[in-house]
């Protein structure tokens, strides 16, 4: 059985490390969704990719 110290102390990690997932989650959206989305060029008939 854990201390009472101990219990907070990974409480406050298990937080901390949820807050920094969603910051991220958030921060790539916020990147994907800023970028302008450009189409691939499409393949020649070829077969030569230019």
């Amino acid at each position: 059985m854990l201390t009472a110290p101990a219990l907070t102390l990974l409480f406050l990690v298990i937080v901390i490390c949820l807050g920094a997932a969603f910051v991220w989650m958030f921060w790539e959206i916020e990147q994907r969704t800023s970028k302008p989305h450009r189409m691939p060029k499409p393949y020649r008939k070829s077969g030569h990719v230019g």
